[in-house]
């Protein structure tokens, strides 16, 4: 369902931004001169339709990016890291001492776990989280985790725009 931006008379939107990534990764935001469009999802499954809900620039305190803290994408890492490699030696020590008449299948899995496990902290480097405070609560749009550098530069490019259009709207920005 696409996000659609309804303005109010006098109201003109600076930007219109809409990002969907895997897994059912949804993103939209829109700025105009009145308000902030923030998405929302109608209940919390997963299927539900997704809409923008209009936040007056009065209620909106700033909005920020934010350096990702990466404790706990380096506890998941070595978290696999340790998992994969444990599971591979041991799948590797029942290969190498097989039972007499028991066939033994090898999987690639553990390894593959382990490796990815030490790729994580590299694709997590420079991620920020769009925060936008208001005075009844906050909103954050942390991007998907991505492997290939193109993704990435277009969820930063993302989060650039709306920053400079947020400055554009007169709402008070941080980097």
């Amino acid at each position: 369902m696409p996000f659609v931006v309804d303005p109010q008379p006098g109201e003109e939107v600076y930007l219109h931004k809409e990002f969907r990534g895997s897994h059912d990764h949804v993103f939209a935001l829109a700025v105009s001169n009145q308000a902030l469009y923030l998405p929302v999802q109608k209940l919390v499954l997963k299927r539900d339709p997704w809409f923008f809900r209009r936040v007056p620039l009065s209620d909106v305190l700033d909005v920020r990016l934010l350096k990702q803290r990466p404790l706990s994408l380096i506890l998941l890492a070595a978290a696999m890291i340790i998992f994969g490699t444990v599971l591979s030696v041991l799948m590797m020590w029942r290969a190498f001492n097989p039972m007499e008449g028991v066939p033994y299948k090898v999987s690639g899995w553990p390894m593959a776990i382990a490796i990815g496990g030490m790729i994580i902290p590299f694709i997590a480097r420079k991620r920020r989280t769009l925060l936008v405070r208001m005075r009844k609560g906050k909103y954050n749009w942390k991007p998907q985790l991505a492997i290939d550098k193109k993704m990435r530069q277009l969820c930063s490019d993302i989060q650039d725009e709306i920053l400079q259009a947020c400055k554009k709207a007169g709402i008070k920005t941080t980097d």
